[in-house]
């Protein structure tokens, strides 16, 4: 995981990540469809806690976001014939993680902000620092829209087209509103003692 500097960092330079295909994950799709569903546990493995950690990150309850976690899982292997082997496997289960996770949003119907961060305990990478905590706090008042793109982009460290198929919008679109929530962030950052405490 990035430290604080760095994804803040990230965000204000626009900074790319890596756009290579997952050959590995290709060939477990393909034995998991063709030779034996047992594969699918080494996906399952491999991607069980980054998408634990991207939901954590969306809902900030630690339960919701284990139960969620299996349900994407779930729903990933039902969709599994379906997969376009064009596109990496986890860019394709982070979109299924992100519909979860704004679907559970839209039944709560209740804001999702800086109270829960308590149900977060010290064992935790995610929140670790006051200035992670802050950044968090931030981000969590931004429009769904831009903190959607800023914890796909930074936070789970998707490309660009990553985070366009993960939301189901152009590339054109992520990286408008990737501007647009820098810009905020960056005002609402400088509205605190964030850049001086770093």
């Amino acid at each position: 995981m990035k430290s604080d500097g760095k994804i803040v960092n990230d965000l204000l330079t626009n900074e790319k990540s890596d756009e290579s295909v997952s050959d590995e994950d290709h060939n477990i799709i393909k034995n998991v469809l063709h030779v034996s569903i047992n594969e699918y546990g080494r996906l399952i493995d491999k991607y069980q806690v980054p998408v634990y950690n991207l939901l954590l990150r969306m809902l900030h309850d630690r339960d919701t976001a284990e139960e969620l976690t299996q349900q994407v899982f779930v729903k990933a292997y039902e969709a599994l014939p379906t997969f376009r082997f064009e596109f990496r496997f986890f860019s394709w289960l982070y979109r299924i993680a992100v519909n979860q996770a704004l679907n559970y949003q839209k039944k709560q119907r209740k804001f999702v902000g800086i109270e829960n961060l308590t149900n977060l305990s010290d064992e935790s990478n995610d929140f670790d620092t006051s200035n992670d905590v802050q950044l968090q706090s931030i981000i969590d008042k931004m429009k769904d829209k831009y903190k959607s793109v800023i914890i796909l982009k930074y936070f789970q460290q998707l490309s660009y087209q990553e985070v366009a198929f993960a939301l189901n919008i152009s590339e054109k679109k992520v990286r408008s509103r990737l501007y647009d929530a820098r810009l905020q962030l960056k005002v609402m950052l400088e509205k605190t003692d964030y850049f001086h405490s770093n």
